[in-house]
């Protein structure tokens, strides 16, 4: 009879815990600081400390411009004296993670039905979709396989061309290098698929090739999608050998200035451990193989993220300079922010990516620094709802989006491609011109 006790009790306990972690962020209060002053930005920082114990979805880039923070009770009243000592303006969202309950979660396979571009898929949904590609459309697609993730899934790199012996010009685009921002991945699939079945997006594919991997972190991403305590489960799923804890955040693991400014080095770091070495995560690796291998025709990387509406350049590890190009980026940017708000978008907030919060180890740096991509931004897709982006609003937002990638693709043809480029003029010439029209 005391065995069965204490069975019951170990169940008991089990349950406990089990339902503790289901409920995580149920009594957890999303804050929203508003600094409008140099020193509040300064103030904020201090929350990035883990031993805090809060954390900090989304950092103010400018002024208004809010920094989101998911506090557990017993720690509202360190965000309460913060508020009232830096006189902030604030929101706040109580019980957030009961909003979980009304995630739009697909099952692994859609049933008598097609694959939907304004949905949310799992991994195994979205391989098989690219797997389809090529025998759908076998005059514009090749894969590319590229090996495994840390826990064995296969990736494979969709390579869009209606000519791919031309020598064109290459965009690479990836997304998903943090599980969590599930909308980025879907506008990666949704730009497949505008370029492989819409005849109108032969112009984007005349004269330039697409190379897109959308989801470079599939084993976050599932473990997002396996339970609603580990939605906001941002990095992968690597495993340290010196700690129980998992994971690097990818976008602070690539090798350009790895770790100097706005990484931490705690492996049990929730969001920006940058990993024990630069390219530690086999999904980075695969990401630089990439931009390598293509270095001399790859004139274009963007890396899809969320959340926030922002469209950012090098340098992100400092803000303390820009690169001599800024203002080349800078227009192009402002160029596509405009086709999105044409498109009935929000506009993009343009700006280098260090200049508010630096944070190194990033893919646009590497891609900018290292190999010399003239052209390269991080995306942060969709302002409200934080990383939960509600699936009823992908049919609005991800065309407008893509507007903005047309923009791009018009770009990268008229100053890089051998079809399109005019004779006598220069490409230092055509970026210098891009700058004009802008300015």
């Amino acid at each position: 009879m005391a065995k069965r006790i204490v069975f019951l009790f170990g169940l008991m306990g089990l349950w406990m815990q089990v339902g503790c972690k289901q409920n995580k962020y149920d009594d957890y209060s999303l804050v929203k600081l508003y600094p409008t002053k140099t020193k509040q930005i300064e103030a904020l920082k201090f929350l990035d400390d883990p031993e805090l114990g809060v954390e900090v979805l989304k950092n103010s880039r400018s002024f208004n411009d809010s920094t989101d923070v998911l506090v557990p009770q017993n720690r509202l009243t360190l965000l309460e004296q913060l508020i009232e000592n830096e006189k902030l303006h604030y929101e706040v969202k109580r019980n957030y993670g009961r909003t979980f309950e009304n995630i739009e979660r697909t099952p692994k396979r859609r049933v008598l039905r097609g694959f939907g571009f304004y949905e949310y898929h799992s991994f195994p949904a979205i391989q098989e979709y690219i797997d389809s590609l090529p025998k759908r459309h076998p005059d514009l697609v090749t894969l590319q396989n590229l090996g495994t993730s840390f826990q064995g899934r296969r990736m494979k790199l969709v390579k869009i061309s209606s000519d791919p012996f031309a020598g064109n010009p290459i965009i690479f685009v990836d997304a998903g290098i943090h599980a969590r921002e599930w909308v980025a991945p879907a506008m990666a699939l949704y730009l497949i698929h505008r370029l492989v079945n819409d005849p109108d997006a032969r112009s984007e594919l005349d004269g330039v090739d697409w190379y897109i991997l959308p989801v470079v972190n599939p084993d976050g991403y599932e473990y997002t999608r396996s339970n609603r305590a580990n939605r906001l489960w941002r990095k992968t799923r690597s495993k340290n050998s010196f700690f129980e804890c998992v994971g690097v955040d990818g976008n602070r693991n690539y090798g350009f200035k790895w770790a100097v400014s706005g990484v931490s080095k705690n492996p049990c770091d929730m969001e920006t451990y940058a990993g024990p070495k630069p390219f530690s995560e086999v999904e980075t690796q695969m990401v630089r193989n990439i931009m390598m291998e293509n270095s001399k025709r790859l004139k274009l990387y963007v890396s899809l993220h969320s959340y926030g509406q922002y469209l950012v350049y090098p340098w992100g590890y400092t803000g303390e300079y820009l690169p001599k190009e800024w203002k080349r980026l800078d227009s192009l940017a402002r160029m596509v922010s405009d086709a999105v708000q044409r498109a009935g978008g929000q506009p993009f907030k343009v700006l280098s990516a260090g200049k508010w919060y630096a944070a190194a180890g990033g893919s646009d740096d590497f891609a900018f620094g290292a190999v010399g991509v003239p052209y390269s931004y991080t995306m942060e897709l969709t302002s409200g709802y934080e990383f939960i982006f509600p699936e009823r609003l992908l049919r609005i937002v991800l065309p407008q989006y893509y507007e903005g990638f047309r923009t791009f693709a018009a770009q990268i043809k008229k100053e890089f491609s051998p079809k399109y480029m005019p004779r006598h003029a220069t490409s230092q010439e055509m970026m210098e011109q891009t700058v004009k029209n802008v300015y």
